[in-house]
């Protein structure tokens, strides 16, 4: 059975409450992400493409300390509190993944941990030989 490795890398302030990535194999889970910065104070506040735009900087964070690219998101899955927000949110993805984008769930949702907060993003990572 493939080894679990929680990975947080230093850029990021470590949550007591929950890991930022666990890696199991070749296979990295990124836990959601919201737009906030290492004293927790909202990137963004009322700007989706904002907290978009930053969380995809977390994302990509994550993903490159374990020595792996963005082109290696084999999937995403979006939460959004509101669906006029989906054209904002997917102006980001489609720079975030121009070509071959990963698999990809957008899920309508009633809230986030804090009400500031208008979008969320996890991701699974198929990391590189």
């Amino acid at each position: 059975m493939p080894k679990r490795t929680v990975i947080v890398p230093d850029s990021l302030a470590p949550n007591p409450a929950f890991s930022p990535a666990v890696r199991v194999g070749d296979l990295l889970f990124v836990s959601g992400q919201v737009s906030v910065d290492n004293d927790g104070n909202i990137i963004g506040i009322g700007d989706c493409e904002a907290q978009a735009r930053h969380i995809v900087s977390r994302i990509s964070t994550i993903v490159q300390s374990v020595g792996a690219s963005m082109s290696d998101v084999v999937k995403v899955t979006t939460f959004l509190t509101d669906i006029n927000d989906y054209p904002a949110f997917s102006k980001v993805r489609g720079e975030t993944f121009p070509t071959d984008p990963p698999a990809s769930s957008t899920v309508i949702v009633a809230g986030l941990v804090r009400p500031e907060l208008v979008i969320e993003i996890e991701a699974v990572v198929n990391i590189p030989d």
